[in-house]
């Protein structure tokens, strides 16, 4: 008969399992985070490095055309031209350039203008849609706005900021020749979503404008030559990057205290529950969503229907198609009659969930030509976007709950 101690020592004898076993999933875990985060800093300090060693040059193509619009061109001209180059900014250029930042004060006392060509700043679409504020506020009726504006010169946007009483653009440049690291901090500072490049001729006093770097250009050009952004495997949502509403960040806040998620100010009374993003419906009226990319400073508004699906996006280069077809007086109709007149080429909406990774966003940009991506919840109506095995399929509208 075995004496109980042996018994004891070969089968545990009811003593209580060590007490590291019950942690071990969690330690695993802990490790499996902890290599993540590790990894994930290891490929920012890779990007950063790549981002002082390379120039702002090193972005533009091999060969590539640029546009530039006189001041003295109308505006009805200048969408036309930016139209046909498939662009929605371009650098202005003016023969007769006051003195400024770029262009200090000549020392023999001359005249506060000089005669010869300069850079005048950009148009952007922000341009186009102040000015058609400003007709569908100033102008009597259809007719006088259509005569208008075919008179109306570049160099006159600044009475429509007047007017209409918004700040001006700040007039933003960079060299060519200097680091991707510089041009990065100054869109990330200005909020701004491009800037030009110009080379400035100290002996002949003359800038030359070499192309425009662009938000979209750049995180491209991270995108197709730098192979660490593979190692970004924290999701978007934890990182912060984009605009969520006020319920997904508590949800998730609840979901993960420690996690340092920040938080949005709480929703003031009548809020809906999509605040602080701005959404629109079929049914909203174009002027509602101009006025929304104005006083905002957004680009784009995701267009729901009754059950708050996302079924589109209405973007702020589309009200381009807006002055080119004559239609800017006409800001009454619906958002679902306006995209019916959007080309149909139009390339879709792109969409994801917060927990997918930056690296996944950064593959979906060297698939696919995309500007923004709607952020839905992972329910059966959403699309998910951003992993490499989701980029083969065609762009297509999409169906979603923000």
């Amino acid at each position: 008969m075995a004496e109980p101690g042996a018994r004891d020592a070969q089968t545990g004898g009811g003593l209580p399992p060590p007490a590291s076993s019950p942690r071990t999933p969690v330690r695993r875990l802990d490790k499996r985070l902890a290599n993540l985060k590790e990894r994930h800093l290891m490929a920012l300090g890779a990007i950063r490095r790549f981002l002082r060693t390379h120039s702002c040059y090193d972005v533009l193509p091999v060969s590539f055309r640029l546009v530039v619009l006189d001041t003295k061109l109308t505006i009805r001209s200048a969408v036309d031209v930016m139209w046909q180059n498939g662009i929605v900014s371009a650098p202005l250029w003016q023969s007769t350039l006051p003195r400024g930042p770029l262009h200090p004060a000549q020392p023999d006392g001359a005249n506060a203008a000089v005669e010869r060509p300069g850079f005048a700043g950009m148009i952007t679409v922000n341009d186009i849609i102040h000015v058609i504020q400003y007709y569908y506020h100033t102008s009597q009726n259809y007719d006088h706005a259509s005569l208008d504006v075919e008179t109306f010169r570049l160099e006159r946007l600044n009475e429509v900021e007047q007017t209409l009483n918004v700040p001006p653009p700040p007039l933003l440049w960079i060299g060519p020749l200097r680091p991707l690291a510089e041009a990065a901090d100054l869109l990330v500072r200005t909020h701004a979503r491009r800037v030009p490049l110009l080379d400035f001729d100290e002996q002949l006093g003359v800038e030359t404008v070499v192309s425009v770097l662009t938000q979209y250009r750049l995180l491209k050009f991270i995108a197709m030559n730098c192979g660490e952004t593979a190692g970004l495997k924290a999701s978007i949502g934890s990182l912060g990057i984009g605009t969520y509403t006020y319920e997904h960040l508590l949800e998730r806040k609840q979901r993960a205290p420690a996690a340092r998620i920040k938080m949005c100010a709480p929703p003031p009374p009548g809020a809906d529950k999509y605040y602080p993003l701005s959404t629109a419906t079929l049914d909203t009226t174009v002027f509602d969503v101009v006025h929304m990319f104005s006083q905002q400073g957004i680009s784009a508004v995701p267009i729901l229907d009754e059950t708050g699906d996302v079924v589109d996006i209405y973007e702020s280069v589309d009200v381009i198609t807006l002055v080119r077809t004559g239609a800017y007086h006409s800001l009454d109709f619906t958002i679902r009659e306006a995209l019916e007149r959007r080309p149909p080429e139009h390339a879709g909406v792109a969409c994801c969930s917060s927990d997918n990774s930056l690296a996944s966003v950064f593959a979906l940009l060297r698939h696919r030509r995309v500007h923004r991506v709607i952020v839905l919840k992972p329910d059966s109506n959403s699309v998910a976007c951003g992993e490499p095995a989701d980029l083969d399929s065609p762009p297509q509208r999409s169906r979603g709950t923000l």
